[in-house]
């Protein structure tokens, strides 16, 4: 397996199957003191999952955007999330929420075709990128998801939730 650590001052890249995106994820999350914004396809990934429970209970602002179809899915662990009082929206909007990218602090962001599963980590070929220092690229990914959040609808998602407690 070829793994690449750090590329440059700016840019981390990893392979799966191993635990390098879930870890860096992992760190990312923990050392996170404001701000935690994520769109992401599917999440499920116990590592992953108690990290956010735990930057939530630090104070860490969090907002999460993920696929309805994937959120409905049996290993997910959205609707969890969502009963810790985790800020979390299911899309309302397009098709699917295909993206999976995290901004950090308003200062880092990952990025790639890295699911927040266990399968990602464990049997999947994916990849992750890490930006830092890159101030342009930050804000780009900070833009689009304020753009994702404000397109998807509170009153949808919340409806989507309410049904799925009562399920």
């Amino acid at each position: 397996m070829l793994l690449i650590k750090p590329v440059s001052a700016e840019l981390e890249v990893h392979f799966t199957p191993s635990s390098e995106c879930e870890d860096s994820i992992v760190h990312l999350i923990k050392t996170s003191q404001k701000t935690i914004d994520v769109a992401i396809y599917s999440i499920n990934n116990d590592q992953i999952v108690s990290a956010l429970k735990e930057a939530h209970n630090r104070g860490v602002y969090l907002r999460i955007l993920t696929d309805r179809m994937q959120a409905a899915s049996k290993s997910s662990k959205v609707l969890d999330l969502y009963q810790f009082g985790i800020n979390i929206k299911v899309n309302s909007k397009f098709r699917i929420e295909h993206n999976k990218f995290a901004v950090f602090d308003a200062a880092k962001v990952s990025t790639g075709s890295f699911n927040w599963t266990n399968p990602a980590s464990k049997k999947n070929s994916e990849n992750c990128l890490f930006v830092t220092e890159n101030p342009k690229v930050i804000v780009m990914y900070e833009n689009r998801f304020n753009e994702l959040w404000k397109l998807n609808s509170d009153i949808k998602s919340d409806n989507w939730f309410e049904r799925k407690l009562h399920q």
